[in-house]
């Protein structure tokens, strides 16, 4: 009896070490870049334990999608966002909000080379580097500029003056003992296009009856029936009055010149636009397309100091995605569950509710090959049409909503995926 006790002992402790050595072989041919830790990545913000390996990392990009949020509400299972939020500051007092216009021309065409019919978006390369196409419209009409800096041109200070501090940013540098620095709030002017060369009455007339009818518009969603919920409601009131003030005419009118459907083809030699105002939209088309969607952008963490220079700012943008990963900091949410929208350069304004409206141009012709200008200059800026599914806004099926994430491919990916879902731009 001992001695098969004996035996069967040997016989275990040799099974086990045939065991061990089967796991450790196979433990060396998996990447040496593998590891496991706790990451929040279900959308039902649940826990779990995710290998970091490129299939999941695929799989995790698959499922990249965002819809419009409150972002002063709670998300279950993470922590409750603070009281002295710099979100939840700009809903105590919505004079700190940052306003913007945006244009989306969108049209349905068949592609040349598939033969199949498709709905394109009028983009541009995206100038900061942070995504590779943009609209290339959004003009503010008030946002932040760093309080020792001097407004841009078109723009002045807020009166009466607005600043708020760096420190209340979650992306400001923790343990700096140094003083924060501060942002001012500036406005657009009124006579931003006015007795000079960028001087267009048609286009001005044409932003005025937009802006009008867009009021009105805001008028009938706010007494409505609609059930608008307090952050809803808020959003609505701050883009009301931005709407009431003459200058978002300017706005409206300098998203349209950067777009580039109604710019002269020829300045010098005829007035012949692309598409003349007696083909352009209907206000009240316009007014009716407008959706107000609040932009929650990935910034740099932590925030570069604003003596950084440029070309450590364009380091900070190409090698943000590594850091991130080696941190743990999850790219498509912060750590109160929010979701971010687009990659976002070290510009607080970026934080933004964005007016969007729609102008489908499929009808019009000879707009192939299309230039918008800078806002206040004179550079012809090219733009291009790109499908829905070339921008991730769809799927490659060319139907369904795409799960992709669209940040690094288009600025307004996420926005333009949501007027998708919402029937505003067709698939």
């Amino acid at each position: 009896m001992l001695l098969h006790g004996i035996v069967f002992f040997f016989i275990f402790l040799l099974l086990k070490s045939a065991l061990s050595f089967v796991a450790i072989r196979q433990y060396n041919r998996l990447p040496h870049s593998i590891s496991i830790k706790l990451c929040k990545t279900s959308d039902r913000h649940q826990h779990r334990y995710q290998q970091q390996t490129s299939r999941g990392q695929h799989h995790h990009q698959r499922r990249c999608t965002w819809s419009p949020q409150d972002l002063t509400a709670n998300v279950p299972r993470y922590p409750q966002i603070p009281e002295d939020d710099y979100i939840k500051k700009y809903q105590t007092n919505p004079e700190l909000w940052p306003v913007e216009f945006f244009v989306i021309a969108y049209r349905r065409i068949q592609n040349k080379e598939t033969k199949q019919y498709e709905t394109q978006i009028l983009v541009r390369k995206s100038a900061n580097g942070t995504s590779k196409y943009g609209l290339g419209t959004g003009v503010p009409v008030t946002r932040w500029v760093l309080s020792q800096a001097n407004p841009p041109n078109g723009y002045e200070i807020t009166e009466p003056h607005i600043t708020f501090d760096a420190c209340w940013y979650p992306e400001y540098p923790k343990n700096r003992k140094e003083e924060s620095w501060k942002y001012k709030k500036i406005d657009m002017k009124e006579d931003a296009f006015t007795n000079n060369i960028f001087e267009d009455d048609e286009l001005e007339t044409y932003a005025t009856r937009v802006r009008d009818a867009l009021r009105s518009e805001m008028i009938q969603r706010i007494n409505g029936e609609d059930n608008l919920t307090s952050w809803e409601l808020s959003t609505a009131s701050i883009v009301k009055k931005i709407l009431d003030n003459p200058n978002s005419v300017v706005a409206i009118q300098g998203s349209f010149r950067m777009l580039g459907l109604f710019e002269k083809k020829d300045e010098e030699t005829n007035n012949e636009r692309y598409v003349s105002f007696d083909d352009a939209p209907a206000p009240s088309t316009l007014a009716e397309s407008m959706r107000i969607y609040t932009m929650f952008p990935q910034m740099p963490d932590p925030m570069p100091l604003p003596s950084t220079s440029s070309k450590d700012l364009q380091h900070e943008i190409a090698t943000r995605g590594h850091r991130m990963a080696e941190n743990g900091r999850d790219s498509h949410k912060d750590k109160y569950g929010r979701r971010y929208t687009h990659i976002s350069t070290s510009n607080v304004s970026n934080t933004i509710h964005g007016v969007y409206l729609s102008v489908d141009a499929t009808d019009f012709n000879g707009i192939d090959d299309i230039h918008g200008l800078d806002l206040f200059g004179t550079t012809k800026v090219d733009r291009e049409w790109v499908s829905l599914e070339n921008l991730k806004v769809i799927s490659e099926d060319g139907t369904t909503i795409g799960t992709d994430d669209t940040k690094p491919t288009f600025i307004s990916g996420f926005i333009a995926r949501q007027l998708v879902k919402e029937g505003v731009i067709p698939r």
